[in-house]
């Protein structure tokens, strides 16, 4: 069963497998209805000996036994050949849908007479025997109608009963091979038999009948042929009946399937809940969401990542009994809500490569931001080039952090788009665009020549691979994995989880809580990450929590 679920996880899901089972369903609908629409069935119902000896037409006594032994002999070298044709498509098959007519050739057997049969109406009957055309066995030959064909029909059978010396001499009659329906027409469900009477050729002296029945043609576009006594083990309604099912069976077992809690440390809940907030540490709860889902697979967790400030407001304004969490990048004054600490995050100021730099008093960014400075040559060390600064929206709880830990102000106006020019204020001072996210912010400063912005550590460090950024010193001080942060950097947070109430112990909302702060899977993830959690691995507090 564990199997089966990670089987349909990597499907997509119980949505897309469900989409995937009803698009299999349809398939062969819409195979018939609007792909190949136009289908013609066909089907040898009788072929074998008509099945008159000698012995059975007369017993040699008759004035005109010679001419009888010579029907007789005639007769028993004769077959008939039943088939059925009928539009078995959702569309009318008009004259000219056939590339190629419909074509019936019988070995070496010679057609000797042909008839139409239940044709459903005298209107159908008419229109098979009018396309109805004889062959032989050159095709290129002059073709007949069967009313010809009759009319030499009974020519010979005339001759049959005639003494031998009042037999007229014919020249070689012409002999025919096959028939074909040339312009055949045929609407919705209409169907007609064609009954073919054959006789073996002279040249047969064993006297067995033939069988061979072979048939041909072709209809335009996408329509089908289909012989209808062949049973084909795989047919599209069966191939995609038997994916639809199997799919089936995969999703009803894996929901009916209640698997047992194979980590007794996580508190298992059931239902669903949403994460709205910082896209700086969504990326990190999202990885931690997947974990706790997979070993509570009762559990739905939705996230989203619109901002601090967004998700605190969404968490004010939320029904007490919704299960909404709200990831904030610091403390935030939203009311009567509850904070729990997550983790700690640090943030670096960072420039592109171009500018030369890798330390800035906190006076000096000050007045890079202030406009105070517009090129990095203006203060020592710096490269001449104009001063881009890529900062976050208003929406952002990293961008309220820097202005008030950092610069003690807020950025300044926008004046770009794209952060080379002020496109946006030709009479700004400042050039300074906006990115919704700081993986955004990174990526612009590394793209743009003379670029200040800032970001979380995670973010940075995926960056600096490319030896595009230089993450800046301020007054001298940087973080320091080894010693957490060290005292007097300005630049870090905490994590805050925010809920509307307290939730209560046996709620899902209050268990996953639990597992985000105090799980040791969680502790990892946040970790790998480049945070620091707020508890220990022995579930002690961390003090530095408490000084934001």
């Amino acid at each position: 069963m564990q199997i089966l679920r990670s089987a349909l996880d990597f499907l997509g899901g119980p949505g897309p497998v469900a989409l995937a089972i009803a698009l299999l369903f349809a398939t062969p609908v819409i195979d018939r209805l609007f792909v190949r629409r136009k289908r013609v069935g066909f089907r040898v119902l009788y072929n074998s000996k008509i099945g008159l000896g000698p012995d059975q037409l007369h017993d040699g006594t008759e004035p005109n036994a010679p001419q009888l032994r010579e029907l007789v002999r005639v007769l028993d070298r004769m077959s008939i050949v039943v088939i059925r044709v009928r539009n078995k498509g959702s569309y009318d098959i008009d004259a000219g849908d056939f590339d190629k007519p419909l074509t019936f050739t019988f070995g070496d057997r010679i057609v000797w007479n042909a008839r139409v049969s239940e044709a459903g109406s005298e209107e159908l009957r008419e229109e098979v025997r009018r396309s109805l055309q004889f062959f032989g066995e050159d095709t290129s030959q002059v073709r007949v109608s069967l009313p010809t064909v009759r009319d030499r029909v009974a020519q010979s059978m005339s001759r049959l009963f005639r003494p031998g010396a009042d037999r007229p001499r014919v020249a070689t009659e012409p002999v025919w091979h096959g028939v074909r329906l040339d312009g055949l027409a045929l609407r919705r469900k209409q169907k007609f038999k064609l009954l073919v009477v054959l006789r073996e050729p002279e040249s047969n002296h064993s006297g067995d009948i033939g069988k061979d029945v072979r048939v041909s043609g072709h209809l335009g576009g996408a329509g089908v042929l289909h012989d209808e006594k062949q049973e084909r083990l795989l047919t599209l309604p069966r191939l995609t009946g038997g994916l639809a099912a199997l799919l089936a069976g995969v999703l009803v077992l894996t929901l009916a399937w209640t698997p047992e809690n194979k980590d007794p440390s996580v508190a298992c809940g059931a239902g669903e809940l949403r994460v709205e907030g910082s896209s700086v540490f969504m990326p990190t709860m999202q990885r931690i969401a997947e974990q706790y889902t997979k070993v509570c697979p009762q559990v739905r967790v939705e996230t989203e990542p619109n901002g601090s400030l967004a998700g605190v407001r969404s968490v004010a304004a939320a029904d007490p009994g919704r299960a909404l969490v709200a990831l904030t990048d610091g403390k935030q004054d939203a009311g009567d809500v509850v904070a729990q600490q997550a983790a700690i995050v640090v943030y670096h100021v960072v420039v592109h490569s171009s500018v030369g730099l890798d330390a800035l008093t906190v006076e000096q960014l000050k007045g890079v931001y202030s406009g105070r400075y517009t090129d990095w040559s203006q203060l020592r060390g710096g490269a001449p080039l104009p001063i881009r600064i890529v900062g976050r929206g208003s929406e952002s709880g990293t961008r309220e952090l820097f202005e008030r830990r950092v610069l003690g102000t807020s950025e300044g106006a926008l004046s770009s788009n794209d952060c080379r020019t002020a496109d946006r204020d030709p009479q700004a001072g400042v050039i300074r665009c906006e990115r919704d996210k700081n993986s955004d912010v990174v990526r612009e400063i590394g793209a743009v020549d003379g670029a200040i912005g800032y970001a979380d550590a995670p973010s940075v460090a995926e960056a600096r691979k490319t030896n595009r950024l230089t993450a800046l010193s301020l007054d001298g001080k940087v973080f320091d994995a080894a010693a957490g942060v060290e005292a007097g950097y300005p630049f870090w947070t905490v994590e805050y989880l925010y809920t509307r109430v307290q939730p209560a112990e046996d709620t899902l909302l209050a268990k996953f809580i639990r597992y985000v702060r105090e799980h040791d899977d969680a502790r990892v993830r946040m970790k790998d990450a480049g945070y620091l959690p707020c508890r220990t691995p022995e579930g002690v507090p961390l003090d530095l929590c408490n000084l934001r």
